[in-house]
């Protein structure tokens, strides 16, 4: 009862507020730090990525003077599910797939220059089909980025590959538990298996604790969902049980009315949206979007977008591989697409039903450990 009642009192309060538990609290928070304690190059790049936006937004027209701060790389397009509200999951004929090599992958950091300093090392897809990406960790890491990466968690089970994500330096693992049965698990993740990720989260806790690793951070990601809902009391004590690090309950992001009435849970405050006369509508706390000013999306195949919701590469700025990062970052149809979103952010379809200024994100965020981690 006790720890029911600090979870409802942890529930009630705003997005984003963290708890440890257990564990001494320094060993995060000062890893977490390291996203504070730029470079002087990157510093200078932060100061002027802010000044462009701050001049951007009070001139109605886009000012860059910096270049960009975060950095999603999709290792590769391809996945081993077929969740229905994942576009992975109905793969569009826009978009061919692959996977990037190592080299190439290489080529992009070199042309980013040193100013970056958050990667997120995923997309479409699942990067752990990329037999490269440990490689890719590894290289990043000596550029001295801070590297994320989020997995269904099907692949952490293999033989080894627990050992080489430590080795390779990785900072955070985001990985997908979106039920705590077989059933409800299988609904949303199909072609899953429920045993396979617990298995594979387990592999990593016990491979971290033997080598005394306390990275990478694991975050075990809950979407919540009208089947799973009732689920979500259960989960501190889940991850409790694995060993996590911590966990994150986050909303379900949907394209229809047709797939809301489907997926879309029933309390109003586990929702991103407001569902009016057959209309979605985001519930949002500010029009504005800044990640046009600060990150850059980087396809397998070197195609530069605007972010991760232009999942069909519809709004191509230009590629990496074959261009400078000023042509593409500077160029003109970057900087036309910035001043579309200043003047009218939901004027463009893909703005619409995107996360940035959202409410409601996540239903809480929350550092866990277990006792004997």
């Amino acid at each position: 009862m006790q720890s029911e009642m600090k979870f409802r009192r942890f529930e009630a309060e705003p997005r984003y507020r963290f708890q440890m538990l257990n564990q001494p609290k320094y060993r995060y928070l000062m890893h977490r730090l390291n996203l504070f304690i730029p470079s002087p190059r990157q510093f200078v790049n932060f100061l002027k990525v802010v000044s462009g936006y701050v001049i951007s937004v009070f001139s109605g027209r886009s000012v860059i003077w910096g270049y960009p701060l975060v950095l999603t790389v999709e290792p590769t397009d391809l996945c081993n599910l077929r969740c229905p509200l994942c576009p992975s999951g109905s793969p569009s004929p826009a978009r061919r797939s692959g996977k990037m090599n190592v080299s190439q992958f290489g080529t992009v950091l070199e042309k980013m220059g040193g100013r970056v300093k958050f990667l997120q090392l995923w997309n479409r897809g699942e990067p752990f089909l990329n037999d490269d990406l440990l490689e890719m960790i590894f290289l990043a890491k000596r550029h001295g980025i801070y590297v994320r990466i989020s997995t269904n968690g099907h692949l952490l089970s293999q033989d080894g590959i627990s050992d080489r994500i430590i080795s390779s330096g990785l900072d955070e693992l985001v990985v997908s538990l979106d039920g705590l049965d077989k059933e409800t698990y299988s609904k949303y993740r199909v072609g899953g298996s429920l045993e396979k990720v617990l298995r594979g989260i387990d592999t990593l806790v016990q491979t971290k604790r033997r080598k005394r690793s306390s990275l990478p951070l694991i975050d075990l990601q809950f979407i919540v969902m009208k089947g799973n809902e009732d689920q979500i009391h259960q989960i501190p004590a889940v991850a409790r049980g694995l060993g996590v690090d911590r966990i994150s309950v986050k909303t379900a992001r949907v394209g229809s009315y047709k797939e809301a009435g489907e997926f879309l849970p029933s309390r109003p405050d586990h929702s991103r949206y407001l569902v009016e006369s057959g209309r979605l509508i985001p519930k949002r706390t500010r029009q504005r979007c800044r990640r046009l000013w600060y990150s850059m999306v980087v396809n397998w195949n070197g195609d530069v977008v605007p972010c991760c919701f232009d999942v069909e590469g519809k709004y191509l700025m230009g590629n990496i591989f074959h261009q400078s990062l000023a042509e593409i970052w500077k160029g003109q149809r970057y900087r036309s697409f910035r001043d579309s979103v200043l003047r009218e952010r939901d004027g463009l379809a893909m703005c619409r039903n995107c996360t940035e200024g959202l409410e409601r994100l996540y239903v809480f965020s929350k550092w866990v450990a277990s006792k004997s981690g």
